[in-house]
């Protein structure tokens, strides 16, 4: 046995010497399929700061809200202070960039301000979106005549703007009320969606939204009741509701009474809401405003923006 054993080995190495035998076939292993990588949820900045230095914008504090060319950030009509139609336009500093419109391209948010001869110089917040690789002014929202602006940054969609204004005892030249203000581009507009400001001692005024959600979706059918908080309650526990429909239009407007146990101390409130009064589909803000009742301006500002359908 052992020595046909060594010949059958014998003639097995002469075979595959001689090429008798193929070697196998390499397998093909199938690569796995490994998904793309999502892309950045934060826009890159498509606008440059160069662009919106030099692009037109619409004026906003001045009557006839006229749109003047801006160069290297700044548009003046004439040497003459004295003269009727002098007027000084400059953009602050303080730029942000990010996408606004939910489009995945950068858009920037400025602050303009206006000088018509007096010593006022009242400064805006305007958003700029990028149609096809250039600034366009798409909406604003006066801020304050000489306020300190302290940032000025987008996040998530959001403009967020720490700056300080006047306050009812301020004198104007000095404003010195801190706030913190948030902005959304909706509906074509720049919408103000939350504001809150301190008190002298250092207390902050807040209002928060506890229910809904931003982006919860409701039937126009079903029974809604919006909760909320704030941390200091306003003068004699009153707030204003506003009620505005997809198109930023004012459908409902009243008052409500926060629960606290003491003045001034925090609070909780609810407003039942009947969304089929409201008479449309789509996105419906509900905000919720704390007014001075020294001079009516705003002390905070909260507001929860849902979704209606049929």
């Amino acid at each position: 046995m052992k020595k046909y054993g060594f010949a059958f080995l014998m003639l097995a190495l002469l075979a595959l010497a001689c090429g008798w035998f193929a070697p196998p076939e390499p397998v093909q292993i199938p690569l796995m399929q490994v998904p793309p990588t999502a892309p950045p949820t934060t826009a890159i900045s498509a606008l440059t700061p160069d662009q919106v230095k030099n692009a037109k914008v619409q004026l906003v504090f001045g009557g006839q809200h006229q749109i003047v060319q801006l160069t290297n950030g700044a548009y003046q009509s004439t040497a003459d202070v004295s003269l009727p139609d002098f007027m000084s336009i400059t953009l602050a500093s303080q730029m942000a960039f990010g996408d606004l419109n939910g489009d995945g391209v950068g858009d920037a948010a400025v602050l303009l301000a206006e000088n018509y001869g007096g010593s006022g110089t009242f400064v805006s917040l305007v958003a700029m979106l990028d149609q096809k690789g250039q600034p366009v002014q798409a909406g604003s929202a006066l801020i304050d005549d000489r306020p300190n602006i302290n940032s000025l940054s987008i996040q998530n969609g959001k403009i967020l703007l720490d700056v300080m204004v006047h306050g009812p005892n301020d004198p104007r030249c000095c404003a010195a009320r801190p706030t913190r203000q948030t902005f959304h581009y909706e509906s074509g507009k720049l919408v103000i969606t939350a504001f809150s400001s301190a008190t002298p001692d250092g207390s902050e005024r807040v209002i928060t939204v506890t229910h809904p959600s931003n982006g919860d979706q409701f039937k126009s059918s079903a029974p809604l009741t919006v909760t909320g908080t704030v941390t200091i309650a306003p003068f004699e526990n009153n707030l204003v509701y506003s009620i505005f429909d997809s198109n930023g239009d004012q459908v409902s407007t009243g008052s409500l009474l926060v629960q606290a146990s003491q003045p001034g101390g925090p609070g909780t409130f609810s407003l039942p809401v009947d969304l089929s009064k409201i008479g449309t589909t789509g996105p419906v803000r509900i905000q919720f405003v704390d007014s001075s009742p020294a001079d009516g301006s705003m002390l905070s500002l909260g507001s929860v923006t849902i979704n209606i359908v049929r």
